[in-house]
């Protein structure tokens, strides 16, 4: 097994958030793979949406790892392990750096909902896949209206 693994270095600008106008750090997302690591440091500004709709600051704590659960894990979980929806704000009293590490099963990894998670009242939501081919299909979601020509 061959495992894929990245981590990047993101950076956030210290231009402040005003989400009532649409500005953000970064934008309300969920990861596409199966786990993200995110090790904090004193920096505010990662915020998760709750299951009523809520956005909840994460509180920074030094040394501490964040797991975001992506969308692969809610696939193969059928729904009981939904994949957290974030975003970043900024307060615009310092720029911010992140480094998440995001973690995913090989390539040719099937992914289907696993036995425990489904059954006759509960029945599998996602079609089988692979690893490999559900991130192409989020990444072609993602840049579907990119042209290379404009």
């Amino acid at each position: 097994a061959n495992p894929l693994a990245a981590l990047r270095l993101l950076h956030y600008s210290r231009e402040k958030s005003a989400p009532e106008e649409g500005i953000f750090a970064c934008g309300a997302h969920s990861d596409y793979g199966m786990l993200t690591l995110l090790l904090t440091d004193d920096n505010p500004g990662l915020e998760i949406k709750t299951l009523d709709g809520q956005w909840v600051p994460v509180a920074p704590r030094r040394g501490a790892f964040i797991v975001n659960l992506g969308d692969m894990l809610e696939r193969w979980s059928n729904g009981l392990f939904l994949s957290t929806v974030h975003r970043v704000i900024s307060t615009g009293a310092a720029e911010r750096y992140s480094i998440p590490f995001f973690y995913e099963p090989s390539f040719d990894t099937v992914v289907e909902c696993l036995e425990s998670c489904c059954d006759e009242n509960n029945p599998p939501k996602y079609p089988k896949t692979t690893s490999g081919k559900h991130l192409l299909d989020k990444y072609m979601q993602t840049h579907a209206e990119f042209s290379p020509d404009e």
